[in-house]
């Protein structure tokens, strides 16, 4: 299984603005080089991210959707790690 993520953004200052990105998923290393290079020519900023920085970011993703209106007890969270 082929391990790299591209993730292409269109600014490269993504704190002071909207942006919007694109999760390129290649099928192999040639693929990769290709893509990149060919962002690299029309100046596109891009950025092959780490299995870890893709965990990273879908974790980051699943948190952000989280329900946070729901609280449990102190109890309840010592029960279900003593199980």
């Amino acid at each position: 299984m082929f391990l790299f993520r591209m993730l292409v953004s269109i600014s490269p200052i993504c704190y002071l603005c909207d942006m919007s990105s694109i999760v390129i998923s290649p099928k192999n290393q040639q693929e990769l080089q290709f893509i990149s290079k060919l962002l690299q020519k029309l100046g596109v900023n891009s950025k092959v991210l780490s299995n870890e920085d893709t965990e990273d970011l879908g974790l980051s993703l699943l948190m952000k959707e989280a329900d946070r209106s729901d609280f449990t007890t102190e109890d309840e969270i010592i029960s279900k790690l003593k199980d």
